[in-house]
């Protein structure tokens, strides 16, 4: 089966996206014109899932963020890069090909990848609603900010996360936020998560002078909130990992789909005496 095949099974099993709509979903680089040897999911296409995918043997990348720095994987800006040359250098040797599928995913009711992350949480059946707008709000067992920490790190694969707030603090209303990036979707989320008296968020990227003063005064001023800062990649990870269940199906017998973590972005250097 070619991978232009692969791609049309894809799409034909999402929803439509409103035609009106740009979309950041499509191929990203190469040719889908090839045969397809397998599919490896990520997060994002990094070279290190690049490498691992040609290793494989596999020479098609189902990512779900940009491979190219951008939003829209534009790179009109990027050829006179040393790294984007070092990347399209990678691909043309490895002859893989990149596809994004973000907006798809992020349209599904329920969303894929959120959906997927409260599946591999084992939160499902804690889940309030599942319109997630704003976030999607959980009343989990009775735990602490730790507790709850070591089990998301656990699922996520990562070993540390950044925080905010107490760790000892009991929590059971968690909420998984979208990204705080400075803009005015901050505010809804802030109002989100003051209607709902959430305990404990778990955002992708914050914003220090939005949500995390937000958290440092809700500290100080006696309204007990926390934050676990997993970041980006890690936070959705998860949610691509879930559709390796499903996948197969809609591929059928002959196409290997295999999942690849994009890996914890950070690394830690610890300081304490």
């Amino acid at each position: 089966m070619k991978i232009s095949e692969v791609i049309a099974k894809l799409e034909a099993h999402h929803s439509p996206l409103d035609p009106s709509r740009r979309t950041c979903d499509g191929v990203q680089y190469g040719n889908p014109d090839q045969e397809c040897t397998g599919v490896v999911v990520t997060c994002c296409p990094t070279a290190a899932v690049i490498q691992k995918a040609a290793e494989m043997g596999y020479n098609f990348i189902l990512g779900h963020e940009p491979a190219f720095f951008d939003g829209w994987d534009e790179t009109d800006w990027l050829q006179d890069n040393a790294v984007y040359q070092a990347k399209k250098q990678l691909l043309d040797e490895t002859g893989i090909v990149l596809y994004r599928d973000h907006d798809r995913v992020h349209n599904e009711k329920p969303d894929v990848v959120f959906s997927g992350l409260a599946k591999q949480l084992g939160w499902t059946d804690y889940a309030v609603d599942t319109d997630g707008h704003l976030g999607f709000q959980y009343i989990i067992p009775k735990s602490t900010v730790k507790d709850v920490a070591a089990h998301v790190a656990k699922v996520m694969n990562i070993d540390g996360i950044r925080f905010l707030g107490n760790p000892d603090m009991e929590v059971t209303k968690v909420c998984i936020a979208a990204h705080f990036l400075g803009s005015d979707w901050d505010k809804g989320q802030i109002k989100f998560i003051d209607s709902t008296d959430c305990e404990l968020i778990i955002p992708g990227e914050i914003i220090d002078w939005t949500l995390g003063q937000y958290i440092q005064d809700s500290n100080a001023l006696g309204i007990k909130k926390a934050v676990l800062n997993v970041g980006h990649f890690n936070l959705e990870e998860p949610g691509m990992k879930s559709m390796v269940e499903w996948l197969p199906d809609v591929f059928g017998p002959d196409v290997p789909v295999e999942f690849v973590q994009s890996g914890n972005s950070f690394s830690w250097l610890d300081y304490k005496k």
